[in-house]
């Protein structure tokens, strides 16, 4: 056989081949979940972003989009997004949102109906999470990225470990005010208390006009409580 026809025959057997399309990088799941005996709800996400707040109607609606990337052994494989599905499971009268997947980065937004819940909590290892719906209780953890928290009612913590710690609430809402830094500024507005300025830091121990406890704490980064009226 030619070489000609060696070229041409291997030509033709990778004609023959089946055309394998590259694993989608990034793609978005969107579940309604029924409300009816759900009084808090948890988000726990490795990296990425978190964001809860106020939606229309009965249900909650959660919606992920999950991008492919590499946030640990930088020579892991990255897993097909499009097996990646969203966890949503129950203890209790808990919603419990996540993704069981690593070296994924996680964009969440969940809309919240209007009715009064018991607790939100997000728990967030890198990135940015807000929370801008209201709860009698609100927690907001983030370890190295921006946490915000906008709430004209319920108790709120906020904690960074490094990044910046931001509390907006109703100075009618607000009981006990605790805030500090490690290393930063320290901003408070409408706060009844004067904030002790460290070497590289502040502390404030004040108060509001209500009975609800505001706590903003970060280790590297700026915190800022504001109490509206």
């Amino acid at each position: 056989m030619t070489r000609l026809s060696h070229m041409t025959l291997a030509t033709v057997l990778l004609a023959l081949l089946p055309v394998v399309a590259p694993a989608a990088e990034k793609v978005t799941r969107t579940r309604m979940l029924a409300s009816e005996g759900i009084n808090a709800i948890l988000v726990e996400a490795r990296v990425g972003s978190v964001r809860l707040e106020q939606g229309e109607g009965n249900a909650i609606e959660a919606k992920v989009t999950l991008e492919a990337k590499r946030n640990s052994d930088p020579v892991s494989k990255l897993p097909d997004v499009t097996k990646v599905q969203m966890s949503a499971t129950t203890r209790g009268d808990q919603l419990r949102l996540g993704v069981d997947e690593t070296n994924i980065e996680e964009h969440w937004v969940v809309r919240i109906p209007k009715k009064v819940f018991s607790e939100f909590e997000v728990k967030l290892g890198v990135g940015e999470g807000v929370i801008s719906a209201p709860a009698r209780r609100i927690t907001l953890d983030v370890g190295v990225g921006d946490a915000k928290v906008d709430s004209a009612s319920g108790a709120i913590t906020v904690r960074v470990g490094t990044g910046n710690a931001e509390i907006r609430t109703a100075r009618a809402n607000a009981g006990a005010v605790e805030a500090a830094t490690g290393v930063g500024g320290l901003t408070v507005k409408g706060v009844d208390g004067t904030v002790e300025r460290h070497m590289v830091g502040g502390s404030i121990d004040g108060k509001g006009r209500g009975r609800e406890p505001i706590a903003a704490k970060g280790g590297v980064g700026d915190v800022t409580v504001t109490l509206t009226e």
